[in-house]
């Protein structure tokens, strides 16, 4: 597949993609408030959080639709300048790509909040009253900080460079039909070549490939940390508390499914791919066209993530399968024709 075309490829993804995400994140937004039992808790208030956090993603993804191009130890998020419907503006583009970047390093600390608070719930930890209090505006800032942290290394470690502009002009002119002044970019060029035909490693970005690297294997870390001293938990409640009910048992049951599916998720689309293309970086390794299936990941990520609270957890699962029944038994006795003896 070339370039030209498996960027036309994700573009359609990403339309599609973006629409369902804000559909899903929605309904799920309005289930949340609406059909939340009240044992849910805060609990309500983080998943609601994370849809928002996904909705404004799945926008600005749209907005202004990056593309990832892959060269060796060059790996770069692209915007085009001139296909771009919001604005032309180079700086402003700039920006947004940054922040765009900067939503991977939001999404790692949602991921640490979500198992953070279930571990609070399920060993009983005094500590779950702090998402009951003010306190919850710490927790809440833990994905913004991480997302300003690798937000502001991409913008200000891999923005664009001469170095960067010399080693792509002439694969974008000929791969992507578009001169260096038409694209604006972000991203590392870790080994970077001299005309002496010797090579350089560029610091700043090895630097900033380590800060992103950090990040995202906390997450992985704490996530799966978490998720096994969850399970051990939950089992040592259940035996423990013969007098726990069924329905309270069932629900846990439920958020702790809920949460597993919800992790591999990311896990697969989010964490796995930024440590494959660090990896790929630090090794040299030339991905080509591959690069495509990385985009394609995140792109679905946000259309994804919701389906799992919102079949999982009954009261919403009901909810849904009860509307769709009633739509569908109204369709049909609509069609249905009026027949008169």
């Amino acid at each position: 597949m070339s370039n030209m075309k498996s960027r036309k490829y994700v573009e359609f993804l990403q339309l599609f993609s973006t629409g369902t995400s804000v559909f899903l994140n929605t309904v799920l937004m309005i289930l949340i408030i609406t059909k939340s039992p009240k044992r849910l808790g805060s609990y309500k208030y983080l998943m609601m959080y994370i849809s928002v956090y996904e909705l404004v993603y799945s926008v600005l993804d749209f907005l202004i639709s990056p593309f990832l191009f892959a060269h060796g130890s060059i790996f770069l998020v692209v915007v085009s300048i001139n296909d771009n419907f919001l604005t032309t503006d180079r700086q402003l583009l700039l920006y947004l790509n940054s922040i765009w970047c900067g939503f991977f390093g939001a999404f790692m600390g949602v991921f640490a909040l979500q198992f953070i608070y279930r571990y609070f719930v399920i060993t009983g930890s005094i500590k779950i009253k702090s998402f009951n209090d003010y306190r919850l505006v710490f927790w809440m800032s833990i994905p913004v900080i991480t997302g300003l942290i690798w937000g502001t290394v991409v913008y200000v470690l891999i923005g664009p460079t001469k170095q960067v502009d010399e080693a792509v002009k002439n694969i974008f002119l000929t791969e992507f039909d578009k001169k260096i002044e038409d694209i604006v970019y972000i991203g590392p060029y870790l080994y970077q070549k001299q005309f002496d035909g010797s090579v350089k490693i560029d610091i700043s970005a090895l630097f900033a490939m380590v800060v992103m690297s950090i990040i995202v294997l906390f997450s992985i870390s704490f996530v799966v940390f978490s998720a096994i001293k969850c399970f051990i938990q939950l089992n040592v409640y259940v035996r423990v508390n013969k007098s726990l009910s069924q329905s309270h048992h069932s629900f846990q049951m439920q958020l702790f499914y809920a949460l597993i599916v919800q992790t591999l998720i990311p896990l697969i689309l989010m964490h796995l791919p930024v440590l494959i293309l660090d990896i790929i970086t630090l090794l040299d390794f030339d991905i080509g066209h591959s690069s495509v299936l990385m985009r394609i990941a995140a792109a679905i990520f946000p259309a994804l993530d919701p389906l799992p609270v919102m079949l999982i957890i009954k009261d919403y699962r009901c909810t849904i399968f009860s509307i769709v029944t009633t739509r569908v038994v109204s369709v049909q006795k609509k069609s249905k024709p009026n027949i008169r003896i």
